[in-house]
């Protein structure tokens, strides 16, 4: 795979499409993420799948301060299809995400192409401070949560 053949579901950087032109629902499919406490501890963690034998390519850390800019972003968009989107998606897990987010937490995205991949970057994860884990796998979504968000 391409560097380039990775499709971020969330997130915005030069590289990314638009946000109009990502898909309607969000539903990834072969990605981890780690939700940690700050920027500091989503920075060790990443430093940690490096060691595992990730890619620079296949993580990305978002902050809380860019996760809530990103969401404020998509949901400005006013269009008729994205109101429709909104009331198909998964609900709770954009309520679990920007409840993190509101925490201050930080999110670490890994690309994983199958479940020894997943499996391999939950290892590398062990001695780091996640709060909670989610695998969306291609066939089911997996959560190992350590603590939920407060609000």
């Amino acid at each position: 795979m391409a560097d380039t053949d990775i499709v971020w579901p969330v997130g915005t950087t030069a590289e990314d499409p638009a946000l109009a032109a990502r898909p309607l629902v969000f539903h990834p499919k072969g990605f981890l993420v780690a939700i940690l406490p700050g920027p500091a501890q989503a920075d060790r963690a990443a430093t940690a799948l490096r060691g595992a034998g990730f890619a620079d390519r296949e993580l990305r850390i978002f902050t809380s301060e860019q996760i809530l800019a990103d969401n404020a972003r998509y949901t400005a968009q006013h269009s008729v299809l994205r109101r429709v989107a909104a009331l198909t998606d998964d609900q709770e897990t954009l309520d679990l995400y920007l409840g993190h987010a509101r925490d201050g937490r930080s999110a670490l995205w890994v690309h994983v192409t199958d479940d020894d991949g997943a499996n391999r970057a939950i290892r590398g994860l062990a001695g780091c401070a996640a709060l909670h884990i989610r695998h969306y796998g291609h066939r089911r979504r997996t959560d190992f949560r350590l603590q939920r968000p407060s609000r």
